[in-house]
Order: structure tokens, then sequence, then C-alpha cells
């Protein structure tokens, strides 16, 4: 493989996104020609390769649907022209028009599943767009077994399961000393991330924990709501909604805890950041279980049910109460390094990627 295409909706931050940017380090590191395709002229969030061309579909920060078209036209005549090997679209909203749009030009299409595909794509007409256009797609990577069991036989069986690359590099040293009393999360401010049942949570944590405070990173759409929610309960004080930041890790680095609430997830890469950092964490054990592969309860982190207000609030006690407990816990998470070394797990991705190719 000596040249790659990347297409995907916007580089403005996120797991996916995070995902992309280390894939293009590691593979620009080892000579392979980069090209980065997205539908939104948004400047990426993460620090890509000086080598990686990063290419616009559109100049606007969304991509409404009477645009796709023109889009997409767009694409085929770029990949019609830079002839790359390959083609890898992610996440699910550009994979079913990436494989659609280049039907005939020769080039192989592997698309990537990032999120749980009994509910992404949320839209309706892209779901049975998936279901049509998939089986034309020359590979597919799943991020969990569970995935990868909602297609076809047909569609497994030219699949695979991959981690996500963790860059190891920019995981800051564990902190030795004493932690801030402070509950850290972080992600886009969305209903699957349900950071209102952690802002509950948390209100009733605070009643016998008054020197905590919780701090949730990331912008969206439910912000104002969660906003009203901390207000409405008595804890807007303790409460800081603290947006995106670019030094994310050293800002929980030296925290009591981190929390993933969510409803739902593919696999998280705000938790496996966490973990490396060495944190103790709680987490919802919500499908398609990348969670679960990560973490294992008691092990190096807390499992909790999705939705479980009781479970994550007696969780919270549990740490903020046995502080022994919960530094071995973080301890033992930080081993997530090892496994998820980002040289060695996008080995696997090229290895999968130059498998299609000489087909």
């Amino acid at each position: 493989m000596k040249k790659l295409m990347i297409v995907t909706h916007k580089m403005s931050g996120g797991g996916c996104e995070r995902v992309i940017a280390q894939l293009l380090t590691c593979f620009a590191r080892d000579g392979i020609e980069c090209k980065l395709v997205t539908e939104c002229g948004v400047p990426s969030f993460y620090d890509l390769p000086e080598s990686v061309e990063q290419i616009y579909l559109t100049f606007d920060s969304t991509l409404p649907a009477k645009k796709i078209p023109k889009a997409y036209r767009k694409l085929r005549k770029l990949v019609k022209q830079e002839k790359p090997d390959i083609v890898l679209a992610l996440p699910e909203k550009v994979n079913v028009w990436t494989v659609l749009f280049l039907l005939g030009t020769g080039v192989p299409v592997v698309v990537s599943e990032r999120n749980d595909p009994h509910r992404h794509p949320e839209s309706k007409i892209k779901r049975i767009l998936r279901r049509l256009v998939y089986p034309f797609a020359k590979g597919f990577i799943f991020q969990t077994k569970d995935a990868a069991k909602y297609f076809p036989h047909s569609i497994r069986a030219r699949g695979v399961v991959l981690d996500n690359p963790l860059d190891v590099s920019r995981i800051p040293a564990r902190y030795e000393g004493e932690r801030r009393q402070t509950v850290v999360a972080a992600g886009r401010l969305h209903e699957q991330k349900n950071f209102d049942l952690l802002i509950r949570a948390f209100a009733r944590f605070y009643k016998t924990h008054h020197t905590y405070s919780l701090v949730i990173y990331g912008e969206g759409p439910e912000k104002e709501h969660l906003q009203k929610t901390a207000s409405s309960l008595g804890i807007a004080g303790a409460v800081d909604l603290a947006g995106q930041s670019k030094t994310l890790l050293d800002d929980i680095n030296d925290s009591g805890m981190f929390v993933l609430s969510s409803d739902y997830e593919g696999m998280p890469n705000v938790l496996i950041e966490a973990m490396a950092c060495g944190l103790a964490c709680i987490a919802t054990d919500c499908p398609i279980g990348g969670v679960r592969s990560l973490l294992t309860s008691g092990e190096n982190g807390l499992l909790i049910p999705v939705g479980d207000e009781d479970a994550l609030y007696e969780a919270m006690c549990k740490l903020a109460d046995d502080e022994a407990y919960a530094s071995w816990l973080g301890q033992k998470a930080s081993e997530i390094r090892n496994r998820l070394d980002e040289t060695l797990v996008a080995q696997k991705w090229r290895a999968y990627l130059e498998s299609i190719c000489d087909k």
C-alpha cells in the first residue's frame, strides 16, 4: 500500500477523529502517501503530519442533504485523479455515500463502523442505503465482535475486529501525588453520553462529599439542558461544563475519578485515554461491548448497568471513600497502554488494508 485516502465527515474533535489522526501519523511515518478528505471545510482539531494533505469536499461546517451529490461527485473525481490504492471511510454517516459514489472506479473501499450499528447511522434513509450498498464494499473494520454480529455472514466474512490505536507518547505520566477531589467526564454533549444521569448521580454523591466537584469536558446540543439540570438540583456551583480542551489529558490527570455514563458506545477513546492516564474509572456496560472489552469490573475499573443512577452513585462513593482501592484500580487501568500501543495496532490496520489491496 503506497497511497491511502481516508474519507470522513470532519475533524472537529471526537473519538473517530482521534483514531484517524493517529493512523495517519503512523502510516505517514511508514512512508505511505496519505490524503484526508472531509465532507466539511473544518480544520482538524487534532495535529496531523505535515505530509498529509487535507482536502475539503465543501467549505461548509455541515453537509446538508441537497449538497451530498455534488460533494461526492467531487470525491469520485478526486479518486479517479489521485488513484489511491485503497479508500478507508469512517464513520457511518460517510460510509454509505463513499461506497455508492465510488462504484465503478476500480478503487477498493473499506468501511469502518465506529458506533452501535443498531442505532447508527441515525438517519433511516442511510440505514436502508447501508443495507443496499455495503455488499459492494471490499472490506469492513469493526470495533467489537458484537458490532460485527449485527451484519449478515457475507459481510462478517470479509471483516475484521480491530482495536483503536493509542498514542502512548501523548499520555502523561501517571500522577502519583494527592489527587484533586474531582469527578471528570468528557465527550460530546449529546443524549447518547447521558451526562444527565451523571449529574443526577453526582447531586446525590455531593450531599455527603461536599469537597468534590464535577467537570465535564465537551460541547454539544445538550449543554443548556445539562446546565438547567445542575441548577434544578442545586449543584450549579459544583458542576463545570468546561468545553473542549486540547490539553484534556493534562487537565484530568490528577483527578479523583473518571466516569463514562453513555447509553451506547463503540470503543470509547476517552475511556481508553483516561485508563491509560491511570485514573480510577467507572463506566456503563453499554452496547456494543467496547467498554466491556477494555474494563473488567473490580480488576481495572468499575462497570455499572446502563442508566443505573443508584449503581453510579454507589460506585462514586466507593472510590471516594477508599482512596487506596481507587489508586490500585487506576494502576491496573494504566496497563491498557501496552495492549493498545499505536505502533502495534496501526500495524494490524495496515496489514488488513494491504490484504484488501492484494485481492
